[in-house]
C-alpha cells in the first residue's frame, strides 16, 4: 500500500446502487459522506438489473413496511428532483397464486389493516382489471391499484443531483479494505489510499459479504441470478398503463415494456461474484425457456411473444430473505445497508432512511426495532433457493458453501 494520505469524512459509503446512494441522500447536508463504487457510474449493477416494480404485497413484514415508506416518498416526493414525473407512475398491480390459495394471505391482511387499498378478485373482475390475465388458471388474485412502476435510472439521478453539492461520489473507484482499529472503525483503503472516516457503510450488493470477511465476520449475504426476458407482442404493443401482474408461489411475471412485455420466470441460483465490477449476464435458454413456459401456462393470451433481448442480474439475499440494516454488533461504527434482494426499487430508499438516522442516533417511525434487520441476527445455517422460482421445488442448500 502507498504511503497514506488522510482525506477525512464522517461516512464512506462503499457502493453507488439505490441502497449506497440513498444513504448518503439522506445524510446530505448534515455530514460529510463520500460514496465510492468499484464501477465507472452509479447504479450499473443490481440498480439496472431490476424490473422496475414497486410492490408492497411482499412475503417478508420488514420489506412490506420499507415498501410503503418508498411508495409514500414516490407518491409525495420531498424533493424537486425527486418529482420528475418520469422517476414513478401508478399502473396498479395484480398479485395472484398459481397453486396455494393461503400463500401471502397473512401479508394481505396486513397491508388492508395499514390502510393500503387491495381488492380481492374474482374472475370477472380479474379479466376487466388485468385483461392479460383474462385465461389465466390462477386459483386467487388481489388488486392493488395503487401500485406503481419506477425508472430507477431517473431515480439515481435524482438522487445524484441532490448530492452534488454536499456528497464527494467516487466511481472506477476499488475498496480493497475495511480499517478497523481497536474494533472501531478508522476508515476504508481505496485505490490503495487511505480515506479517514470513523463511520462505514457497507451497500455493495453482492460484493458486501466478501468486504467484511477479512474483518473475520461471517455474514451470509448470498446473490442468486435471475433472469429476464425482453418481447414483442405481434398483436401489437401493450397498454403502458395496464397493471403488472405477479403469479407470486409459482413464479412468474409480466409488466408492460416498449413493444411487449418484460417476464420472468424468477428463477434462483447461486452465482458469487469474483473481484471487480460487472455482474450483469447475457440471457442463457434455460432462463429463457423457463420464463415463455410459465407465460404460456399462466399468461395464456401471451403464448405468442416473441423474445428479442434479455439479461441476468444478481439478488443478495440473507438466508432469512430479511434485509441487513444498521449497525454492525461486532464492529462499532460499521454499518449495513444490504441483503434487499430484487426489491432495491421497492426498498432501498426508506432502508437508507433507516440506516442514516440510526447511524445518528435517531429513530423512524416506520421500523421501530433494528435488531430484526440487525446483521448480528441468529441466520440458518440451510436456506432454500427456488431454482424455477416455484415455491414448491424449492432446494436446500448450506450457507457456508456459497463463496468464492
Amino acid at each position: 500500500m502507498s504511503s497514506p494520505t488522510r482525506s477525512d469524512f464522517d461516512v464512506v459509503v462503499i457502493g453507488a446502487g439505490l441502497a449506497g446512494l440513498s444513504v448518503a441522500w439522506w445524510l446530505r447536508d448534515r455530514l460529510r459522506v463520500c460514496v465510492v463504487d468499484q464501477s465507472r457510474q452509479v447504479g450499473a449493477e443490481a440498480s439496472s438489473q431490476n424490473a422496475g416494480m414497486l410492490r408492497r404485497l411482499g412475503e417478508d413484514p420488514y420489506e412490506r413496511t420499507l415498501a410503503i415508506r418508498v411508495h409514500e416518498l414516490l407518491s409525495r416526493p420531498p424533493t424537486d428532483a425527486l418529482s420528475d414525473p418520469g422517476i414513478s407512475r401508478q399502473t396498479g398491480a395484480v398479485l395472484a397464486l398459481g397453486d396455494d390459495p393461503y400463500h401471502l394471505h397473512d401479508a394481505a391482511s396486513g397491508l388492508r389493516a395499514r390502510g393500503v387499498d387491495i381488492q380481492d378478485l374474482d374472475r370477472a373482475t380479474l379479466r376487466q382489471v388485468a385483461p392479460v390475465m383474462r385465461d389465466s388458471p390462477v386459483c386467487r388474485a388481489w388488486f392493488l391499484p395503487h401500485e406503481r412502476v419506477v425508472d430507477a435510472h431517473l431515480l439515481l439521478a435524482a438522487l445524484r443531483h441532490d448530492l452534488a453539492d454536499s456528497t464527494t461520489v467516487r466511481l472506477d473507484a476499488q475498496v480493497s479494505r475495511i480499517l478497523v482499529e481497536d474494533g472501531v472503525v478508522d476508515g476504508v483503503v481505496v485505490d490503495g489510499v487511505r480515506v479517514g472516516a470513523p463511520q462505514v457503510v457497507v451497500a455493495a450488493g453482492a460484493w458486501s459479504r466478501g468486504l467484511v470477511a477479512p474483518l473475520g465476520l461471517e455474514r451470509p449475504l448470498i446473490p442468486l441470478r435471475r433472469s429476464l426476458v425482453q418481447t414483442r407482442d405481434p398483436a401489437g404493443p401493450p397498454d403502458s398503463g395496464h397493471p403488472w401482474c405477479w403469479v407470486d408461489d409459482v413464479g412468474v411475471y409480466v409488466r408492460p415494456e416498449g413493444e411487449g412485455w418484460l417476464i420472468s420466470g424468477c428463477d434462483e441460483a447461486v452465482d458469487v461474484p469474483g473481484p471487480g465490477p460487472g455482474s450483469r449476464g447475457p440471457l442463457e435458454e434455460l432462463g429463457r425457456a423457463l420464463a415463455l413456459d410459465k407465460v404460456a401456462r399462466w399468461f395464456p393470451s401471451l403464448g405468442a411473444v416473441e423474445p428479442i433481448a434479455g439479461w441476468t442480474g444478481l439478488r443478495t439475499f440473507a438466508p432469512d430473505r430479511r434485509p441487513v440494516l444498521g449497525e454492525d454488533p461486532a464492529v462499532a461504527g460499521l454499518h449495513w445497508c444490504a441483503g434487499l434482494g430484487g426489491f432495491g426499487v421497492t426498498c432501498g430508499l426508506a432502508a437508507g432512511e433507516a440506516v442514516a438516522a440510526w447511524l445518528e442516533g435517531r429513530s423512524v417511525p416506520f421500523l421501530t426495532d433494528p435488531l430484526a434487520v440487525s446483521a448480528g441476527r441468529q441466520f440458518f445455517s440451510r436456506w432454500p433457493i427456488r431454482p424455477d422460482g416455484d415455491l414448491l421445488r424449492a432446494r436446500l442448500v448450506r450457507v457456508a458453501r456459497l463463496q468464492r
